[in-house]
């Protein structure tokens, strides 16, 4: 009874946990559009802020490794997610707003892993349930995206700050209702970075996957501004949120264990594919309304890239240097996709307009298929020469 009470409040929390951000990703730009920050500046707070990721989720691992606990921890840094929000939410210095939006990711992003650390232990043997836990973060994701939206037209978008210190407090409230399980989180081993920087195959794998991942990261935070631009409303934004995040939850469920049948050179080159088309569509269509719907092509393109990108990463990396090869995926797709994708497309954006710069994440995408293509066939071939000498020697 106390693992299934126990399971439940680990559902609820992921729930809340993804709810929070999905108050902050979809309607920060437009806040921050208000208070009179240009394109450039939104991007690189959206985009640039994130990285400090690469440094907070391994040191607050080793800090949950030390204190033997996830519970405290989570809701220390829950409120620090709080009071970060004060210099982003109360100031107009574009350095004072990207230096609190950088200490509020510092407290925010570990909390996933955090979560999911939690999750797996209490799990134990039963692993595989994972799944069915986590799928209610993207449902927490969607719903939270879809109604904030007419909340903060009647509320006002400078009354952001009060639907993300609500969700925050109750997110804690369900923390202090979860048993510690007393063990740490994973720390990664910055020791085999050197190994797998020798890994030629894997890095070659790794630049693919930020060549399709960076167009991804671009949308992520210019997407609200092309589709204010289009003269969408705030809640059609929320709901353009709300239908990429629901669109994941069928992808991440049932296709988990197939994605290994397949080549993952074969898979991503039909993914970059998928992205070519989805950017090109956004790019000519001017019905903000299409797009919104358009959203749901994000779970078979970010959905099936991350199980693909995920599940390859750890047949790349022995097994003592998993942890570190899921940092760096991680660290690269997030980290240094957003950063590129946040500060370039801000710049496009404000330059040439929003359709152009779909239209260049869609040659971005496309310039991606035609090397997956050629490095595809360069790895099937020595296969099928190998086949071909056999049978000649034969």
């Amino acid at each position: 009874m106390k693992g299934n009470k126990q399971i439940a409040f680990l559902k609820a929390l992921q729930f809340m946990h993804f709810g929070g951000k999905a108050v902050i990703l979809p309607y920060l730009p437009l806040f921050l559009r208000e208070q009179s920050f240009s394109s450039v500046e939104i991007g690189t707070i959206m985009g640039v802020a994130p990285l400090i990721s690469i440094v907070a989720q391994p040191f607050v691992g080793f800090v949950s490794d030390k204190y033997k606990t996830i519970k405290y921890l989570l809701i220390i840094m829950y409120m620090g997610v709080i009071a970060a929000s004060f210099g982003v939410f109360f100031q107009e210095n574009f350095w004072i707003v990207f230096l609190s939006f950088l200490l509020f990711h510092f407290a925010l992003s570990p909390c996933t892993p955090l979560i999911d650390s939690m999750t797996i232990k209490t799990l134990g043997p039963d692993r595989k349930q994972y799944g069915k836990i986590r799928l209610w973060g993207s449902i927490g994701f969607a719903l939270t995206a879809i109604t904030s939206g007419p909340i903060l037209m009647l509320a006002g978008i400078g009354n952001l700050y009060l639907l993300l210190w609500a969700s925050t407090l109750l997110t804690v409230f369900l923390v202090l209702f979860l048993k510690n399980t007393r063990q740490s989180s994973n720390k990664v081993s910055l020791r085999g970075i050197g190994e797998i920087l020798r890994n030629a195959p894997f890095l070659t794998f790794l630049l693919l996957c930020l060549l399709i991942i960076i167009p991804h990261r671009t949308n992520d935070t210019m997407l609200v501004l092309h589709l204010e631009h289009l003269g969408a409303a705030a809640t059609m934004i929320g709901m353009a949120w709300g239908f990429a995040a629901i669109s994941e939850v069928p992808v991440f469920y049932f296709l988990s264990k197939r994605v290994m049948d397949y080549h993952p050179l074969l898979l991503l080159g039909v993914i970059a594919s998928l992205y070519t088309i989805r950017w090109l569509l956004y790019g000519l269509i001017d019905s903000p309304a299409i797009i919104t719907l358009l959203q749901f092509s994000q779970g078979i393109t970010f959905g099936l890239f991350w199980l693909v990108a995920l599940q390859t990463t750890v047949s790349y990396i022995p097994d003592h240097l998993r942890s570190t090869g899921q940092a760096i995926l991680t660290s690269v797709c997030f980290g240094l996709g957003g950063a590129l994708g946040g500060t370039v497309g801000g710049s496009i954006f404000d330059h040439f307009g929003s359709s152009v710069l779909y239209q260049l994440m869609a040659l971005v995408t496309f310039g991606a298929v035609i090397l997956i293509v050629f490095h595809y066939r360069a790895a099937v071939r020595p296969k099928t020469s190998m086949k071909v000498k056999h049978m000649h020697h034969r």
